[in-house]
């Protein structure tokens, strides 16, 4: 009879584990989707002085850079061939760490979007049934520092993924997030409860929404001013309000991880600097 227990418990577990794995594969496979898209919106390599990175943009962009004008909204990044293999192995993930990329965020900064909202140039049409089926990788949606970690090896889910599946998290011993600012509340209690975790931005798990993944949209709840300008953080995090002002400092001159009850807070926003500062991303391996 033990014998029988044991194959059977032996059996189960081995399922759940392929079934885990496949989930994972899949994820990872979807955001790999929309990192190859920028192949095709973003095709031309850009002047870079950086060693290790490679910038790409539209050709809107390369007209720009010619003026001597700054490239508008994302680029996409790639790790410099002569340097990659060293770049790889400095920066490459911890065994079983994922990454949660701010899908909804990103679908929150686009415009119209819920910042028209917030500055009165559009009604509640604006916060209502927002499409988050293209993402961008923005600065306000950590896109430098999401396709660096993409390029070195790291596992990616996005928001969306975890509000679906919220118990997916449970198979990983870190959780690292970005500008992850807009969250729906199951995803907000997978988070906020896992053991270990990584804020590798302030102003994460700030407002809450509601997903509809049928039509792929987002609506606003709670947070950032709604539906009351009175209303801070929508789930009235502590963490968050503890380092909520970090997010105003970009240049990180002084920056460090500084350990919360379940792991580590950054205390400043990295993306504009992270391809300058990799040194941000080793520290964050030996935590």
């Amino acid at each position: 009879m033990l014998i029988l227990i044991s194959i059977l418990i032996l059996f189960l577990t081995t399922v759940f584990n392929s079934d885990v794995l496949e989930t994972t594969s899949e994820n990872s496979n979807k955001f790999s989707i929309y990192i190859e898209k920028l192949v095709d919106t973003h095709p031309h390599q850009l002047d870079s002085p950086f060693p290790f990175i490679n910038f790409h943009g539209s050709i809107n962009d390369v007209n720009r850079m010619q003026q001597d004008l700054e490239p508008l909204g994302s680029l996409r990044v790639t790790l410099n061939e002569s340097e990659k293999e060293f770049l790889v192995d400095l920066l490459k993930p911890n065994s079983n760490s994922v990454v949660i990329y701010p899908i909804f965020t990103s679908a929150a900064y686009s415009e119209p979007g819920f910042y028209t909202y917030y500055s009165d140039d559009c009604d509640e049409s604006c916060v209502t049934d927002l499409s988050f089926d293209t993402p961008e990788f923005k600065f306000t949606s950590s896109g430098m520092t999401a396709q660096i970690l993409y390029h070195v090896g790291y596992t990616f889910l996005t928001d969306a993924e975890v509000d679906k599946n919220p118990e997916i998290l449970q198979n990983y011993d870190t959780v690292i997030l970005l500008h992850n600012e807009y969250v729906t509340k199951k995803a907000f209690d997978a988070i906020s409860n896992h053991s270990n975790l990584i804020f590798l931005f302030p102003n994460a798990l700030y407002a809450e929404v509601t997903a509809n993944h049928d039509d792929d949209t987002i609506t606003l709840i709670r947070g950032h001013g709604y539906p009351d300008l009175s209303i801070k953080n929508g789930f009235n995090y502590e963490i968050e309000e503890k380092f909520h002002d970090y997010e105003y400092d970009t240049d990180c001159l002084d920056w460090e991880f500084l350990e919360i009850e379940n792991g580590y807070h950054l205390n400043c926003y990295p993306d504009a600097i992270i391809h300058k500062n990799l040194e941000i991303l080793v520290k964050m391996k030996e935590l």
